[in-house]
């Protein structure tokens, strides 16, 4: 289970947090709980990852709520090496992180909520049903959010 969801987590913690290690110590503790947890898993409710983004949904909270402060959501960096390129062509590569900053400097456009269907759809690459479940909402309530966050965000994105 860790080896197969490590790396998705932790791109959606990253996306919520504002260093590295900041995202490896809350990764680790969404695993540590899931461990703990694992008997309460019910595969008739949604797929592991997206249960183990739900856990990382709450640990990311209680982490910003131990800081007692918010970041603003421009000041979250997502390492340029999350972003290569599977060919591990560096322009490519520059290219992505250039265009994941202009992206995430636009994101004051969206609500709360609407930024956290965009993070685990984009972050993460859950399915609808997965966001869901994350959320607690409905596949189309899921669905709604990243459509309107993802026609907001080319409202206010260069042509």
């Amino acid at each position: 289970m860790y080896r197969e969801h490590v790396a998705g987590v932790w791109r959606y913690v990253r996306t919520r947090v504002p260093a590295n290690v900041d995202a490896d110590d809350v990764t680790a503790e969404v695993f540590v709980k899931a461990m703990r947890s694992w008997d309460r898993f019910d595969d008739r409710r949604g797929t592991v990852g997206a249960w183990l983004i739900g856990i990382a949904r709450h640990v990311v909270a209680d982490w910003w709520a131990r800081q007692s402060r918010e970041v603003p959501v421009a000041e979250v960096d997502v390492d340029a090496a999350a972003m290569s390129a599977p060919d591990g062509d560096p322009e490519t590569s520059m290219l992505r992180a250039a265009a994941a900053d202009d992206v995430r400097s636009r994101l004051w456009v969206l609500t709360a909520r609407e930024r956290e269907a965009v993070a685990l759809r984009f972050g993460t690459e859950l399915s609808s049903e997965e966001i869901g479940v994350a959320m607690g909402i409905s596949a189309t309530a899921a669905r709604m959010l990243v459509y309107r966050g993802v026609a907001k965000l080319r409202e206010v994105m260069p042509r």
